[in-house]
């Protein structure tokens, strides 16, 4: 269920909103508490880099998440578990497609046109893309490093943050076995309002035709090819369509591509077993999903093992590996759905609605109008398949030895290897064979691609406390990587229409071809000094140099250094015996500054590159000759670097029943790589500088909150939000910098960083309605004039219905095409909230995550505005657009009188279907801009807990069942499927762009949980 508001502004709506259903009750003292929550409770412990401190030890800022919350979220991956529960973490999907990629930035990220993905770190090791690989029931916690004390100690790789996951280990004692399972079923959420009456459908065909001339090709599908010199073809159109149309049904396409049911199962087995010595954990997920469009699916193995153990007093040793397997069908992605919405919902007279579905009618269409460009997408998922698979494997062994009673020292060793292989194919019922049958024809792509990385690191602990209050732990550490990446694709054509597809491609024609093979390796060095004085004052200093072979000779080292301290005023005496102790129990002042790099950049930038080109002799060409390419090297490259401040205050309200976290931070990154132009008479078109800077600034908030607790009944609330607000400090010379995303027919806008603005800015041009009756003035002979102080179009003379624009001229009265802000993508806050009750063996937990202030560029509402014959529109549009065909005659009219008598309502209408505005269509316009604000209830889960009696009678420890709906309900005022959408080339620099895409679906979840 989506709940659309109409209201575009939602940031008045969703701020009580978050307030009401939160729960806080602050400073409330009177409810009901048999059972006081003590501020004695378990240490809870993060993991840092190369070691882990007690949460009231940190001096930086770190976000949590542990198994039980990753464990309340059945989820295909980690990523969509992880989603609204920790400050400063944005998490977008690019769709509701099985495999889709994921955009994640913490703290808004830290460049412009390099990668701003925050480094993994498991178990110590470093492991790309791992929220998407680990199965999140072997995940032990989460925790999201963002503050420059905290990120500095991975130096070279810290800027985009880190987000370091513990896996879960052994246990000492009895032998137990877990045994995890669900079944989703997922169902389509939310459908776009397309024009499904056929009358009405068929009448605007006619004046899409009309006015564009192409009547006969409109007669050809709807009105059995009658001959448009025959009498009454006009003045009888309109009756002629009633007649025929007026009780005929209309195919559905959404429903009848994405109507079904898709199935998900998960089945998950681990055991622990252990003893004093040796601990030991195993566990196998298997995950398949299918989407709710056909040949859409997932499929995930994954197994993993390790083990701990002490052989001696003092020394440690420890093994893991992981194995996982993922194939996915259909890409992970689906770009076709405005081919979903654009298909024609009656075949007219040329084809029965059987036909309609069940035929490629893409070659009779295009036919007879060559705009039409959207093929049967149900044939077509099945004429053009594509997958993914993926596999991976990761050994990972340490050593650790106690010695001279203070001093710990680790060896540890890391192999990750991967490979990946992507294939396509379209047979002789596809688009690109219909549309080139001999060029192309039957055709189709392989491509593999094979990664591994080895990783070794040293490091030496000292921990001592002098005097019971002096407290004093030292780390020093030296670290390798080496990476190697090698591909290869080609892409084939002409296959012979019987053969056994890619299986066979000894008779097919290779189009194109490409390889690949790169290296790099860095070599770091580190320490970190923490000092703890009466756990009160607490002091931590990091260095880290890190030299990588992506840079150049002179510049390949870089240095990290960061510091951070922190005050524990509540430990201090006078607050321990003041009264105010009973209150704030809890209170802790931080403050850390750190330098961090980025080097996620390419592998080679330095140098310029050789590639193959052709070099005709005597006019004849196929002579291979290499050539320098187009990008020149640049030595100097160095780090994109981050100066990083942060502000925390950590709070324990009321026994610890209320603990706030507050984080203000200020992250300028300098140094940032952009590809500068450079003049012809170079021979070269660009080449990389470090020239640009921005800042990023913001604050960050997180709640926990026992609000009741009795003997029986718990009820528990965890929220965060997040306001992150970026800068443009300098680009290349120049005041700003476009993106463009999309294209002319499926959304073109362009995106600017300007200096002085914040990231996100859409451009584009201010849609001010149409041109009405009331704009012009006519003249006895028909001539239409424009009335004083009306704005001009760019070109040409306007007619009442079309498109009007603002003006941009210095005079104020012309509209010339002069790009403006329309929008910004980048939301002013985000986050999360977690209701959580239980009573006795029941519990139901209530997650809700929401995003406010970021507009949206809705491409895929744009894509469907009409511009081919045949297609079909949103009915926002078919019900109001401005119309010029008058139905007495079949003909369009100039009539001022006449023409408001057909729109009487022309103050609030649409365009008009005019050759003018078909064109105008494509402008990049504010009438696509919406807010994406929104507020979703992302989960809601009911579970009941078996109690012991029974549990000793089947021979178990823990049995719970439990019942989850996925996505249940969305408050936004946004049209399109989602407002949750994902930037096309980066979520930094072009967030709020939604083309077409895959839409999420809404799932109800059965599940068991069982202990042996």
């Amino acid at each position: 269920m989506s709940l659309k508001i109409t209201n575009k502004n939602l940031k008045p709506l969703i701020a009580p909103l978050f307030l009401l259903a939160s729960g806080f009750v602050f400073g409330q003292t009177t409810i009901k508490d048999t059972a006081k929550v003590g501020t004695k409770e378990i240490e809870e412990v993060v993991v840092i880099g190369y070691g882990k401190v007690k949460k009231s030890d940190l001096t930086g800022s770190v976000a949590s998440v542990s198994a039980k919350d990753l464990a309340a979220t059945p989820a295909m991956n980690a990523l969509q578990a992880l989603q609204g529960r920790a400050s400063g973490l944005n998490i977008v999907t690019a769709g509701g497609a099985p495999g889709a990629a994921a955009n994640v930035t913490i703290r808004g990220g830290a460049s412009i046109t390099q990668g701003t993905e925050p480094l993994y770190i498991v178990d110590g090791f470093q492991l790309d893309n791992a929220l998407n690989i680990i199965n999140p029931n072997d995940i032990e916690s989460i925790d999201v490093l963002k503050g420059a004390s905290a990120i500095a100690i991975y130096g070279a790789r810290g800027s985009n943050g880190i987000i370091v996951i513990k896996t879960k280990s052994g246990k000492k004692g009895k032998t137990t076995i877990n045994y995890n399972s669900f079944m989703s079923f997922d169902m389509l959420s939310k459908k776009l309002d397309m024009l499904s009456n056929a009358e009405q459908y068929v009448k605007y065909q006619y004046e899409l035709a009309q006015l564009g001339g192409k009547a006969t090709q409109w007669s050809n599908v709807f009105d059995n090819s009658l001959g448009t010199d025959s009498p009454g073809f006009y003045t009888g159109a309109f009756n002629r369509i009633s007649n025929r149309y007026g009780s005929a049904s209309a195919l559905d396409w959404q429903e009848k591509m994405l109507g079904g049911t898709g199935v998900t199962q998960n089945q998950n087995v681990n055991i622990s077993v252990g003893n004093e010595k040796t601990q030991a954990f195993i566990s196998y997920n298997y995950n398949k999903q299918e989407g709710l469009l056909q040949n859409f699916n997932e499929t995930r193995n994954s197994l993993r093992a390790n083990i701990n153990s002490e052989l001696y007093k003092g020394i440690r040793v420890d093994f893991s590996s992981m194995f996982n397997s993922n194939s996915t069908n259909g890409g992970g992605a689906y770009s076709g759905m405005k081919k979903i919405l654009l298909q024609p919902i009656t075949g007219g007279t040329k084809f029965t609605q059987d036909q309609l579905f069940n035929t490629q009618t893409f070659p009779d269409y295009s036919a007879l109008d060559s705009g039409f460009d959207t093929e049967n997408p149900y044939i077509e998922t099945q004429a053009s398949t594509s997958n993914k698979r993926f596999r991976s494997f990761v050994a990972n062994a340490g050593i650790e030895f106690d010695f001279l009673k203070n001093f710990t020292f680790r060896t540890a060793g890391s192999y990750n290897w991967n490979n990946s292989k992507s294939t396509s194919f379209s047979d002789a019922n596809s688009r690109a064979y219909l549309t080139d049958p001999v060029n192309t024809g039957i055709n189709g792509s392989i491509a593999n691609a094979e990664n591994y990385r080895y990783q070794i690191t040293n490091t030496l602990t000292y921990n001592r406390t002098f005097g019971e209050k002096h407290k004093v732990t030292a780390l020093v550490g030296q670290e390798a990587v080496y990476q190697e990446s090698e591909g290869n694709s080609m892409r084939l054509i002409k296959f012979p229409i019987f053969n056994y597809g890619l299986d066979d491609i000894t008779n097919a024609t290779i189009s194109d071809k490409d390889v690949s093979h790169s290296s790099t390796a860095m070599s770091s060095y580190f320490g970190r000094v923490n000092y703890n004085y009466d756990d009160r004052y607490l002091l931590t200093a990091t260095f880290r140099r890190d030299g990588s072979s992506k840079f150049g000779p002179d510049k390949k080292w870089g240095n990290f250094p960061s510091v951070a301290a922190a005050w524990r005023a509540s430990q201090e005496s006078f607050w321990q015996n003041s009264k105010i102790n009973n209150v704030i129990n809890d209170l802790k002042f931080r403050f850390e500054y750190g330098i961090t790099g980025n080097n996620d950049i390419g592998n080679s930038l330095y140098t310029t590159n050789l590639v193959l080109t052709d070099y005709p002799i005597n006019n004849t060409p196929g002579n291979p000759a290499y050539t320098t390419s187009n990008t020149v090297g640049n030595r100097g490259l160095q780090w994109e670097e981050m100066k990083a401040t942060n502000i925390g205050v950590d709070l324990g309200l009321f026994n610890n029943r209320i603990k706030l976290t507050s984080e203000l931070y200020r992250n300028d990154v300098n140094g940032m790589l952009l590809p500068v132009g450079l003049p012809v008479s170079t021979g070269y078109s660009t080449r990389y500088e470090n020239i640009a800077s921005m800042r990023n600034q913001g604050l960050e908030f997180t709640l926990n909150s026992i609000n009741i607790k009795t003997e029986g009944f718990r009820w528990s609330t965890d929220a965060n939000i997040g306001f992150n607000k970026s800068k443009v400090l300098a680009l290349d010379g120049r005041d700003s910098r476009p993106f463009s995303v999309g294209s002319s027919r499926s959304g073109l806008v362009t995106y600017y960083a300007t200096v002085g603005e914040e990231l996100g800015d859409m451009y584009g041009y201010v849609y001010q309605g149409i041109y009405t009756t009331d704009d012009f003035i006519q003249a006895p002979n028909g001539t239409l004039t424009l009335k004083p102080g009306v704005v001009k179009p760019s070109s040409g003379t306007p007619k009442p219905g079309d498109m009007k624009f603002a003006a941009d001229n210095e005079a104020g009265d012309q509209f010339t095409r002069k790009l403006v802000k329309i929008g910004n993508g980048t939301p002013d806050f985000i986050g999360g909230i977690s209701n959580n009750f239980s009573y006795k063996g029941f519990d139901l937990a209530i997650f809700m995550k929401f995003s406010v202030g970021g507009d949206i560029y809705n491409a895929t509402k744009q894509s469907l505005s009409p511009y081919a014959l045949y297609q079909n529109v949103p009915t926002e549009f078919g019900n109001n657009y401005y119309h010029l065909i008058d139905p007495n005659t079949g003909q369009a009219t100039t009539n001022l009188v006449r023409l408001k008598e057909l729109n009487p309502n022309e103050d609030s209408s649409l365009w008009s279907l005019s050759n003018t505005n078909t064109a105008n269509i494509a402008y990049p316009s504010s009438y696509y801009v919406e807010d994406g604000s929104y507020l979703r209830i992302a989960q809601l889960t009911l579970g009941y807990s078996f109690n012991k009696e029974f549990l000793q009678h089947v021979s178990l420890t823990n049995a719970r069942i439990y019942v989850t709906v996925n996505n249940l309900a969305t408050i936004t005022g946004y049209s399109g499927y989602d407002p949750e959408v994902s930037a096309a080339s980066g979520v930094a620099v072009t967030p709020g762009y939604d083309t077409s895409s895959f839409p999420r679906s809404r799932s109800y979840v059965l599940g068991v949980n069982l202990t042996f």
